[in-house]
């Protein structure tokens, strides 16, 4: 959004994680009534498998990984693997400490937003190549694999991954995640 506002924004992306995406799978239950959650001219043209008809999920790490390689297409700057250490918002500056032999770097800002803290509600999460036989929530992913997240113990029997995520009810994570961004950053002065 603050790039399609002013494509000579500078932005920076600073997380903890050390990659974009593809590590610490969230939940991508979908509405398809609601697709596209976010605007086709985010994503990537690459790595991104889009919902067909009847899907009901989509991978959500492939989705950030698109949007992330997107952004750095168009000038993003990512600071992975990278604590903010000092926050000083008189000067407008933040300190960021790096692993390695690089360990601190010093940038300027206008605005920070800050992403919202998980809840504490835990979902246990899988990915399977068939359907639940329990009650659980789940959706369809174009690949043709399986979704399910559910609470408490149980669950399947050999899944090809496991996951777990922290927030109220999976089928609204995408939409919240993309409600909060928005309003975030359409709070930012253009």
């Amino acid at each position: 959004m603050i790039l399609d506002a002013s494509i000579d924004a500078d932005v920076h992306l600073v997380t903890d994680r050390f990659e974009i995406g593809m590590y610490g799978e969230t939940p991508g239950i979908i509405d398809m009534a609601e697709w596209p959650i976010a605007n086709p001219d985010w994503l990537s043209k690459t790595g991104f498998v889009h919902p067909n008809e009847g899907d009901t999920a989509i991978r959500s790490s492939w989705l950030k990984k698109s949007m992330a390689i997107s952004l750095a297409g168009r000038g993003a700057k990512f600071h992975t693997g990278t604590r903010t250490t000092e926050v000083d918002m008189e000067t407008k500056t933040a300190i960021l400490s790096y692993p390695g032999a690089k360990t601190e770097t010093k940038i300027k800002f206008d605005h920070i937003v800050i992403p919202t803290e998980e809840a504490d509600r835990v979902w246990r999460g899988a990915v399977t190549n068939e359907p639940p036989t329990w009650e659980a929530i789940t959706g369809r992913r174009p690949d043709r694999t399986h979704e399910v997240w559910w609470e408490g113990a149980g669950g399947p029997l050999n899944p090809l991954q496991v996951m777990e995520w922290k927030g109220q009810d999976p089928r609204l994570a995408l939409r919240e995640a993309n409600t909060l961004a928005v309003t975030k950053l359409g709070n930012i002065e253009k």
